[in-house]
C-alpha cells in the first residue's frame, strides 16, 4: 500500500501531532472530503487497521457505519484483504464476516440503525459517504460513545454533499471554519 502525497499528508497531520501536556493525540475528528474514486476507502481501511493494531487502545472498539451496511463493508473487505495480505497481521488477527478482532479490540462494520448502538464503548468510529446520512442521529450516538476514552478518533469521508442542513453539510462548514 503505497501513500499519495495527499494520504501522506493527512496521516502526518492526524498522528503526527500530539498535545504537549499529555502527549495524546491533538485531532479528534477527520473530515475527508475527497472526489469519488480517489482511494478514499482504501485509506481508511488502513487507518482502521492502524487504530486497531499498533494504536495502544486496550479493548479497544472501532466501528464502521455507512448510510447502508453494504456501503460499511466495502472498507471492511480492503481491511481483510489487506490483513490476508500480511503475514503479521494475519497470524494476528481473528477475522469473521463482519469484524476483525485483536488481542482484547475489535473492528466491526455495524448497521445505520441508532437506535441498536447505545452502549457501545468507541474508540474510533468510522463513517463512510457521511452525505447519505438522513439525520444526525447516527453520528450523535457513535460520536457520544467516545466519551471515556483517552485519544478517541472520529473519521468521516465522504464525496460532496448538496444539503447544507445535513450533518455532512454541518460538518463541510465547520472545517471550513
Amino acid at each position: 500500500f503505497i501513500l499519495e502525497k495527499w494520504q501522506k499528508d493527512i496521516i502526518t497531520e492526524l498522528f503526527g501531532w500530539k498535545q504537549t501536556k499529555n502527549h495524546l493525540r491533538k485531532y479528534r475528528t477527520l473530515y475527508l472530503e475527497v472526489p469519488r474514486k480517489n482511494g478514499k476507502s482504501t485509506l481508511i481501511a488502513a487507518l482502521s487497521l492502524y487504530l486497531l493494531f499498533a494504536d495502544g487502545e486496550a479493548g479497544g472498539e472501532i466501528y464502521a457505519a455507512a448510510a447502508e451496511r453494504k456501503q460499511a463493508g466495502i472498507i471492511h473487505q480492503q481491511a481483510k484483504e489487506m490483513i490476508q495480505a500480511s503475514n503479521v497481521l494475519r497470524k494476528n488477527a481473528k477475522i469473521f464476516r463482519d469484524s476483525v478482532i485483536f488481542k482484547n479490540s475489535f473492528y466491526r462494520v455495524i448497521s445505520a440503525d441508532a437506535g441498536t448502538k447505545h452502549g457501545f464503548n468507541a474508540h474510533a468510529i468510522l463513517i463512510d459517504e457521511l452525505h447519505a446520512q438522513k439525520t444526525r442521529e447516527l453520528f450523535d450516538v457513535l460520536t457520544t460513545s467516545t466519551g471515556s476514552r483517552r485519544q478517541p478518533l472520529t473519521i468521516l469521508i465522504t464525496t460532496a454533499g448538496f444539503d447544507k442542513n445535513s450533518i455532512c453539510g454541518q460538518m463541510h462548514t465547520y472545517s471550513k471554519s
